[in-house]
């Protein structure tokens, strides 16, 4: 054999073992596994409480505070439109919130707020929508629930909320809240926003309706109607972060089941 065509002998085995070892080497890559991209660490969901508007710097004049006649504690409302006369709106020192009526008596009236607008203080405004305020005590304040109980005189032009069940309702529900988001800038009729009931929730042991209705600065204590207008809830807090990630419609009511026992309490 000639020295050339042992080179080229040569040279055809060389060029198979390199052919040969790329063809290994692919196949080693293409079998070996993946690496995942590491999952960032478990989001902590907090609700937060909306929270209440500062106060404005003129207070509005109170008026006589002279008994109007009594109407039964559960005056028929049929719909969320008439329960518009039982909203009020909620003013302290430190904030502005909403509440609505709950039963109103011969010399007072009842009002149920959520208990971090009146945080940190017995005596409070409660505004009726024509803009009329009434001086009012906090009766019960509980803290756990975020539900507050206050007593004014006998406030004229409101008509107690009927209350409704949350364990009545089927998921999806209509929803209403009532309120007065951004306070005096909106003073007059309260705010009406629409929603469903997206899930019931259980924080801390206390029962909650969650919502995509939207809740803004001003609507803490606001009442949150069924679609025959009754309440079946205060607005109170929100999950505005999960995490980094900003949430929308995550929204959420202190049940009306947990309303009625700070009520009691109350009055005990």
């Amino acid at each position: 054999m000639g020295r050339a065509n042992v080179l080229m002998l040569l040279a055809v085995v060389l060029a198979a073992l390199l052919v040969v070892g790329l063809g290994g080497l692919a196949v080693a890559r293409w079998q070996a596994p993946v690496s995942l991209p590491t999952l960032a660490p478990d989001l902590v969901l907090t609700v937060t409480p909306v929270p209440t508007v500062a106060p404005r710097s003129t207070p509005l004049a109170t008026p006589s505070l002279s008994p109007s006649p009594a109407t039964t504690p559960q005056a028929t409302l049929s719909n969320p439109t008439r329960a518009l006369r039982g909203v009020v709106q909620i003013r302290t020192t430190l904030g502005q919130g909403s509440g609505f009526v709950w039963e109103r008596e011969s010399a007072r009236t009842l009002v149920v707020t959520a208990a971090h607008v009146v945080e940190g203080v017995t005596s409070v405004e409660v505004i009726a929508s024509d803009g009329t305020a009434y001086r009012a005590t906090v009766l019960a304040r509980d803290t756990r629930r975020d539900v507050a109980v206050l007593a004014a005189p006998a406030i004229s032009g409101v008509t107690p909320i009927p209350r409704g069940s949350t364990r009545e309702l089927p998921l999806g529900a209509a929803l209403t809240v009532l309120g007065y988001p951004l306070s005096d800038q909106l003073i007059g009729d309260p705010t009406v926003t629409r929603g469903v009931l997206s899930a019931r929730r259980t924080f801390d042991g206390i029962a909650f309706v969650q919502t995509d209705a939207a809740m803004n600065p001003g609507i803490s204590g606001g009442p949150v109607l069924d679609e025959q207008g009754r309440v079946v809830g205060i607005a109170v807090g929100t999950i505005p972060w999960a995490g980094e990630i900003p949430a929308q419609g995550v929204n959420f009511a202190v049940a009306i089941e947990e309303i009625e026992r700070v009520v009691v309490t109350a009055r005990s």
